[in-house]
Order: structure tokens, then C-alpha cells, then sequence
């Protein structure tokens, strides 16, 4: 999985994206000035502290900058054509919003900007500047914050993703989150809502923490088999297909098995139990479960590849079995 940059906020709002971030991302970074660090929750710290899932990125004077350059062009545009533009924000008559300090209720921290950008927001009365940084309409502070996840995507090679879907007409407007990454973490949500046996709002997030560390391999190897549908995703292709088809996974080891000309009733259940391990494609199993089928190095080859190639879906199959498992 790429690396995803992580806006508008330091952290989710709410615990469910969070706890789904446990269970599927490699990892995010959400954009936190080092000296805010104090300011995120007790779990989220403990997320940061105990796992490799967040990553928080600091930003430089530089992304800032050009972040703040191309808001003031965006405004710009707003405001030359405020009723064509408004509807990207779901507002009739943005200017006039903005225009309205009751409505400047989000803090955009001064690490974040340049001075450029609240000498524009001040000078045209959309925003105040503040001990911290400056206030803004929610509008105005999302859409700032969109550019500046872009720079910093840009710079990161990374992609941009947001639990925030109020404003998506203007995300995808901006082009500012990549379609095929948001319909597979939606797969991947609907997957993982199906296999987990209780509300994933009532485990705790220690349990989830817990998992997370003893399943790593697992998980990436379930990332990269989504990685490898995501033709099928949006084509009729249901997350339930996508976890019935792991349910013989270890059918294509009986094919490998036949193609050396060796029944299936002859292998030992030593050499079984080996198959079925989630590490027996390490090479030092390799060599024992071809022993133990009485196999020589060269017609062992075609059981030797097929084991390898396949060991990304057994993984998959053995995190998928773990995940209707939590408790």
C-alpha cells in the first residue's frame, strides 16, 4: 500500500475510522506540527506510541508556502464567481458565509501557513488571526488544508486520504484523493464489517492495538490481494466473493501436489501440516515438505513455485480466519 497522507484534522473525529485504520492501513500520516503533539487524544498517542500505524508528519516552512499560494489562487476563484463556485461546498453564497465571524470556528495552526495566507484572509475579512494560527469558516479551513495535504502528498510521494466526505465535491474537484484507493477502502471495510463477530465499536482499542502487532504479516499480504481485484471492485465483484474465494485456498497446493504425479492420500500428515502453516513457503520449510513427500530437487520445482506464488493468498486467508476471531 502507498503511503497515505492523512486530512483534515490531527486526528479522526470519531473512534470507527480509527479502529478500522487498526485493521487494515499499512500506515497514515495526519499533518501534526511537532509542537501539537501534546494535543492529541490518550489513545490516539497510544496508537502512536505502540504501532507503526501513525506516522504524524510536521511540515515545513516550504509546503506551507505553496500550500498558502495555491489557496489564495482557489479563493480567488470563489470569489470571482462565488454562485458557480459555492456549489462545490454545498452553500448557495459562500462569500457571504465567510463574510460572518459566527461562522469562523476552526484553528488552523501557524505551522501550517504562511503569513501570506492570513494577510489574504484578514485583509478580505474571511478569517481573524488568532495566538495559535487563524480562524476560519470550516469551508475556508478544509479548503486549505486540501492543498496543503496535496504539497505534502506531492513531496512524500504519497497519496491523500479523509474520513471528512462532507465536502467531496470539492475533493474531487480538486483532484485531491485518488478514486481507486477510496472504492478499496471501502471494500475493504465492508470485508472486514462481515467478518468480525461483534460491533467494532465495542472492542476496545487495546484489543485492537493487540491484533494489529500479531497479525502484521498477515495484514500486509491481506492489502496486497485487494490490491490484486481492484478491476473487479465496482464490476458485481461482492466483498462476500472476495472472502468465499479464500475459503479453498488450499486447493491450489492439491493441484501443485498432483501435477508431480504423486497421489493425495499418499502425503504425510507431517508434510500436511506443513502446507497448511502460513510459514512453510520460507525456504527453510520448503525443503522439508518436499522431503517429506519423497520428492528429488528437480521434480520438486513445479510444488516449490506453486508454494511460493501462493503464500501471499495464504497469509490472506490465515488474517481473514484471525479477523472472525476478535473478540
Amino acid at each position: 500500500m502507498e503511503p497515505l497522507i492523512y486530512y483534515p484534522t490531527f486526528e479522526p473525529p470519531t473512534d470507527a475510522w480509527l479502529k478500522f485504520s487498526l485493521l487494515y492501513f499499512e500506515n497514515f500520516r495526519p499533518i501534526i506540527p511537532y509542537s501539537r503533539r501534546r494535543l492529541v487524544s490518550d489513545n490516539y498517542t497510544r496508537i502512536i506510541e505502540n504501532t507503526d500505524l501513525i506516522r504524524p508528519y510536521s511540515p515545513g516552512a516550504d509546503v506551507g508556502y505553496r500550500a498558502s499560494l495555491k489557496a489564495i489562487e482557489e479563493v480567488d476563484k470563489i470569489f470571482d464567481r462565488t454562485h458557480d463556485r459555492s456549489l462545490l461546498f454545498n452553500s448557495a453564497n459562500l462569500i457571504r458565509k465567510w463574510e460572518n465571524s459566527a461562522n469562523w470556528n476552526f484553528n488552523v495552526y501557524h505551522e501550517k501557513f504562511s503569513d501570506i495566507w492570513a494577510d489574504y484572509c484578514e485583509r478580505n475579512n474571511i478569517g481573524r488571526r488568532t495566538e495559535n494560527g487563524i480562524m476560519l469558516p470550516e469551508e475556508l479551513a478544509f479548503l486549505f488544508m486540501t492543498y496543503l495535504a496535496k504539497e505534502i502528498a506531492f513531496e512524500e510521494s504519497a497519496a491523500i486520504i479523509t474520513d471528512n466526505n462532507k465536502y467531496d465535491n470539492f475533493t474531487n474537484y480538486s483532484r485531491s484523493t485518488t478514486p481507486s484507493l477510496n472504492r478499496t477502502t471501502k471494500f475493504a471495510k465492508g470485508i472486514i464489517n462481515l467478518l468480525i463477530p461483534k460491533n467494532l465499536a465495542d472492542i476496545p482499542f487495546e484489543r485492537l492495538i493487540e491484533f494489529r502487532e500479531n497479525n502484521r504479516d498477515y495484514l500486509r499480504a491481506f492489502n496486497s490481494e485487494l490490491q490484486n481485484i481492484q478491476e473487479k471492485i465496482g464490476e458485481g465483484y461482492s466483498e462476500q466473493d472476495f472472502i468465499n474465494s479464500y475459503n479453498n485456498i488450499y486447493s491450489e497446493f492439491s493441484r501443485q501436489v498432483v501435477l508431480t504425479g504423486i497421489g493425495l492420500a499418499s502425503i504425510p500428515f507431517a508434510a500436511y501440516m506443513l502446507i497448511k502453516n502460513p510459514a512453510a513457503t520460507a525456504p527453510e520449510y520448503v525443503k522439508e515438505i518436499l522431503g517429506a513427500l519423497g520428492i528429488a530437487l528437480g521434480g520438486g520445482y513445479t510444488l516449490n513455485k506453486g508454494l511460493r506464488d501462493n503464500e501471499t493468498g495464504r497469509y490472506c486467508k490465515k488474517y481473514i480466519t484471525n479477523l472472525e476471531r476478535i473478540r
